[in-house]
């Protein structure tokens, strides 16, 4: 596609500020460890609220995020791009699951890794057993985790279906789960698909295709949060899923 050299000139000064901020996160990410929880809060949400202005993705928040001094919270959301961890973390950074090939991204990997991201590899059982009981510790402690529990990105003219195993981590530590619905779409609210990060598109051309699209914004609608002490948990995925799927619903009928 033939692009004017003016649009090209934006980009790339678009591109400059971004590996700026890039840079500004592996400094702080040297050190990102040991500072304090509130400390690393604040940085995760600033620089996430940062990526997405500088990738001009306009945020917008329905409903009530769980309070930071509430219980612990398992946040469970759809998947549909990699934007959507930092469309979380603008108001509740979290540790996120992700694949274990996130670690071996370029740039990426090394900085998730260095913000507490929990790895698993799907194809491995026992994988599943460590890493909920790793969960249920963080919960104990008051630490929120987030999990895309449908275990791939997709667009959301199909229903997400929640897979049951990661969610016995919030029935272990008698967490609260709540179910975020993330929906991408233009100024007037129907579907945009151009941050979806699905099929074979690689990191870098989802990111080129975002840089090149104008007016992407992102609704994040956190739902009422859901007491998994005693339930099954299976049926909190049916729960969580289903309230989830209602909400992408009505966006895609608006």
């Amino acid at each position: 596609m033939n692009r004017s050299p003016f649009l090209l000139l934006v980009i790339s000064l678009r591109l400059s500020r971004l590996m700026g901020h890039i840079v500004c996160a592996f400094a702080v990410a040297c050190v990102y460890p040991s500072l304090s929880s509130p400390v690393q809060r604040r940085f995760v949400c600033w620089w996430s609220h940062g990526l997405l202005k500088l990738l001009r993705v306009q945020h917008h928040v329905s409903g009530e995020p769980s309070s930071a001094d509430a219980a612990a919270c398992l946040l469970v959301a759809n998947h549909v791009s990699w934007l959507d961890v930092f469309a979380l973390n603008v108001l509740t950074p979290a540790h996120f699951v992700a694949k274990s090939e996130v670690r071996s991204w370029p740039v990426v990997g090394w900085l998730v890794q260095r913000a507490g991201t929990l790895f698993i590899r799907r194809a491995v059982r026992s994988d599943t057993v460590h890493l909920n009981a790793r969960m249920a510790c963080l919960l104990q402690q008051g630490r929120p985790v987030a999990l895309f529990a449908q275990g791939t990105s997709a667009t959301p003219e199909q229903p997400v279906q929640f897979h049951a195993p990661l969610l016995q981590c919030a029935v272990a530590a008698g967490a609260l789960v709540q179910p975020i619905a993330i929906f991408y779409h233009d100024k007037h609210g129907i579907w945009h698909d151009a941050a979806a990060f699905v099929e074979d598109i690689t990191l870098m051309q989802s990111l080129w295709k975002i840089l090149c699209t104008p007016g992407i914004q992102v609704t994040v609608t956190y739902l009422p949060p859901l007491d998994a002490s005693g339930q099954d948990r299976r049926t909190l995925a049916q729960m969580t899923q289903h309230a989830v799927n209602a909400t992408l619903a009505r966006h895609l009928q608006a």
